[in-house]
């Protein structure tokens, strides 16, 4: 019995060992028969007649049974191992999201060693590291849809509601425009998908388009970067002053090349194809100054000259992300221009850049020439976009040398690191990028290889970064010190491409393969090129898939709001063919005139037919409501021209400003002044009522300006004066310019002060006149109706050099009664 037993075994062993052996290569083969020839030699009395039959059927059910528990086996071993560190990575998530909203919110960023909130001006300067901080809750809003992807709904409609109650762009801070774009205008679309899918699914029914109105005040607060001569944004923009007092004109190649994801969805969702129109002009503009030599991007590029600053090209930092923007470009709008620039220059760093299983930097001019001894840690997405190239078998090998870099300094890849493997520098930032080509690749072969290395970086963060509020970065990689640093990538990406690594379709909370994932890991639908066919809400009384603004119009000023996404219907545009990022051209039988000059909002007279045609070139057009209010209603789809488009977008921000300045004003009459006038050739006397000035001293305290009254010439003081005011008290009218530059030239031609006449055809409540945020007045000013204006006028031409003008603060009963 024992002996027949071992029989079977080793026939069982022959068996396997040749069923087997044709899915071995030749080597392993030749191991395998070796072996059982041993087997035989040693066994032949027994073996030998089970040989002449072959295997039974029964033998046959027994290994196939057999083989299948142990696929089964290794595969629940698996699916465990995945589902444990899914679990894992979310634990590490909340950890680090929930210490940022009890020590750090609403703060830019944690300082997790010093469990507080990093913001701006107020804790210690990091140089341009804090340009990527603006005040603006940065840590949560790039945090949204990660807390969507790890089916965390009520906090991601928390975190909505925070954001939507209290986040404001209208601060006077400079942030860098490709890390507010990136991060915040990424994060609020990418939140806003989020809502509508949900939304789709029948939940979040209040939200009504909220993230998207604050994506697009965002990104009118970009437009002011593009006005270069190259098209190329200036790399810095101040949130409330737009590029006034900036400087700096050079930017890197991903600086400039890294918008057009986030403005090409906010062009689809709103219809206003002007924002998307500017980051293609960018990326046109960087493709076509590429080295004809080689095919390859410099690094930095002035945008007023288009000339090249640094010639370095690489795939890391400084350039990484053009190449990205350029393919997923394709992706999400079908436009096959954008994959033929990828693949000129993607088969230009296969030819010039890739060396060994690593990719270089070269003199983009000299191709031949090596320009870096070291690489970044930025450089590690580089195989992801291979993967998406359909380069899946490069990617693997490009990737294996980060990990390799990666596992020699305790599985934390250094900010940069040196051909041979040394340390260039040696901080850990618990960047995202070798995660990130780690996920892509793994959803490209299924190969659990990748997912170990997930599971080894995952326990390395856990064990070297974690503290009691956060996580923290290393200073240096190899003695494990640590920084008072937690950047907002590593919840909008880190973490994000971890569990999406680990967890299965059922635990994600967004259908993953229906979006494309910005260079932070933020979600734009793939279908968003054909949102101009689509409702972004399911009512039929509104057209929200279109940006059109209207803003109401009086005779004494502006008033109301502008709307974005909730247009009535009867406003809206009706439109079947899809969304083409060319504005159309203006069809008329006429051809439209030529604008000579912009219009400035400030100097818009809507009864001037001159002033209304400009404005129609521009795709804005004016409508009366209720037979008094005027609306202007901006489509930039009607302009004339792509560039009066885009001019018509900045000339309703600049209406919006004017709106802010004038509903101040009114809100500030109250408080009105005097002008007291008093002529001593015929003793004539008047007091009229004023409004006050923004700026400038003000007439309270018993302060008073006198002097005798001169006409400015020009009229309107908009620009310099030409007769000498020295000491006297200047007479202006309204119109043309801010009022606070008629003051400027006032002073500058030595009055002591301003009085401007209003040019209103009817007398409305008195402004208090607003400034323009600069502090450089030291005369003092007031504001008056027309009707008084005119009274001004006839007792200076009675007495046109002895007329006293006194402006004061108003006198009290008593006082006037002499009491």
């Amino acid at each position: 019995m024992k002996h027949g037993l071992s029989s079977t075994v080793f026939a069982l062993i022959l068996f396997i060992c040749c069923f087997r052996s044709a899915y071995c290569n030749d080597k392993q083969q030749k191991s395998r028969f070796e072996k059982i020839k041993e087997i035989v030699a040693k066994n032949m009395d027994i073996l030998g007649p089970m040989l002449k039959r072959g295997p039974s059927k029964e033998m046959i059910d027994f290994y196939l049974k057999h083989e299948a528990k142990k696929k089964k086996k290794r595969e629940s071993d698996f699916e465990k191992k995945k589902k444990k560190y899914a679990k894992q990575t979310k634990t590490m998530f909340l950890h680090a999201y929930n210490s940022y909203m009890m020590h750090a919110f609403p703060a830019d960023e944690l300082m997790p060693l010093s469990c507080k909130g990093r913001v701006r001006g107020l804790t210690q300067s990091r140089g341009e590291v804090d340009d990527a901080l603006g005040r603006y809750m940065l840590t949560v809003v790039d945090s949204l849809d990660t807390l969507i992807v790890m089916k965390e709904l009520e906090l991601f409609e928390d975190a909505v509601k925070l954001v939507i109650r209290g986040l404001s762009f209208d601060t006077d801070i400079t942030v860098n425009l490709f890390e507010a774009n990136i991060r915040i205008l990424g994060g609020l679309l990418g939140g806003h998908a989020s809502c509508l899918y949900l939304q789709s699914v029948g939940k979040l029914s209040w939200y009504s388009n909220e993230l998207l109105m604050l994506s697009v005040d965002l990104a009118d607060r970009f437009l002011p970067a593009f006005d270069t001569p190259t098209g190329l944004p200036v790399p810095k923009i101040n949130l409330r002053h737009g590029t006034h007092g900036l400087k700096d004109n050079e930017t890197c190649t991903a600086c400039a090349g890294t918008l057009f994801l986030e403005m090409a969805a906010l062009s689809r969702y709103t219809g206003n194809s002007s924002y998307e129109s500017l980051a293609r002009v960018a990326l046109n503009f960087l493709y076509e100054r590429r080295f004809k030599a080689s095919d390859l991007p410099g690094s930095t590029m002035n945008v007023n000259s288009g000339h090249w600053i640094r010639k370095d090209s690489g795939v890391g930092a400084g350039i990484d992300s053009y190449y990205e923007y350029l393919l997923k470009g394709y992706l999400i709008t079908g436009d096959k221009r954008l994959w033929d620039m990828f693949s000129t220059q993607y088969e230009a760093t296969k030819k010039y850049l890739k060396k060994n299983k690593y990719m270089t930097s070269v003199h983009a001019g000299a191709p031949k020439n090596r320009v870096k001894e070291h690489q970044d840690a930025l450089q590690a997405f580089w195989p992801g976009l291979q993967v998406l190239a359909g380069d899946v078998d490069e990617a693997a090998e490009v990737h294996s040398h980060y990990v390799q870099v990666s596992g020699h300094n305790q599985n934390t890849l250094p900010e940069s690191f040196l051909l041979t493997g040394q340390l260039y520098w040696p901080q850990y930032y618990i960047r995202p990028e070798l995660v990130e080509s780690n996920y892509i690749l793994y959803k490209a072969t299924r190969d659990p290889k990748y997912v170990d290395t997930a599971v080894t970086i995952l326990n390395a963060i856990e064990n070297r970064c974690k503290v009691v509020c956060g996580y923290a970065a290393l200073k240096h990689v190899a003695s494990g010190e640590l920084e008072d640093r937690m950047d907002s990538f590593v919840l909008a990406e880190t973490f994000k491409y971890f569990y999406l690594t680990f967890a299965e379709e059922e635990d994600i909370g967004i259908p993953i393969d229906d979006y494309v994932l910005t260079t932070e890991a933020h979600l734009i639908p793939l279908h968003v090129q054909f949102f101009s066919k689509e409702q972004v809400n399911a009512s039929k009384e509104v057209c929200p898939d279109k940006r059109i603004y209207a803003w109401s119009w009086l005779e004494d000023g502006l008033f109301g709001r502008y709307f974005t996404n909730a247009l009535p219907s009867h406003i809206c545009l009706m439109e079947d063919q899809p969304y083409n990022y060319k504005i159309k051209q203006k069809k008329s039988k006429e051809e439209p005139r030529t604008i000579t000059s912009s219009l400035k909002a400030s100097n818009f007279d809507y009864k001037n037919p001159e002033h209304v045609a400009v404005l129609r070139s521009m795709g804005i057009h004016i409508e009366f409501v209720d037979g008094e209010k005027l609306q202007l209603v901006h489509n930039a789809g009607t302009a004339y021209s792509e560039q009066l488009g885009v001019e018509g977008v900045i000339f309703m921000k600049e209406i919006t400003e004017h709106a802010k300045e004038m509903s101040r004003a009114q809100q500030q009459s109250v408080a009105p002044r005097e002008l007291f006038v008093q002529s001593l050739l015929n003793r004539e006397t008047a007091t009229f009522e004023a409004g006050r000035a923004q700026f400038g001293p003000d007439l309270t305290d018993g302060m008073r300006v006198a002097g005798t009254a001169e006409l400015a010439q020009p009229a309107d003081g908009c620009s310099v004066i030409i007769n000498r005011l020295a000491g006297k008290v200047a007479i202006v009218h309204r119109g043309n310019c801010m009022f606070v530059d008629k003051v400027r030239h006032a002073e500058q031609a030595g009055a002591v002060g301003v009085v401007i006449i209003d040019n209103a055809e009817e007398n409305s409540a008195l402004l208090a006149m607003s400034g323009d945020g600069t502090d450089d007045v030291n005369i003092s000013s007031i504001f008056i109706n027309k009707a008084d204006g005119a009274k001004l006028l006839e007792m200076f031409g009675r007495d046109p050099t002895m007329l006293i003008l006194e402006l004061r603060e108003p006198i009290a009963p008593d006082e006037k009664c002499g009491s």
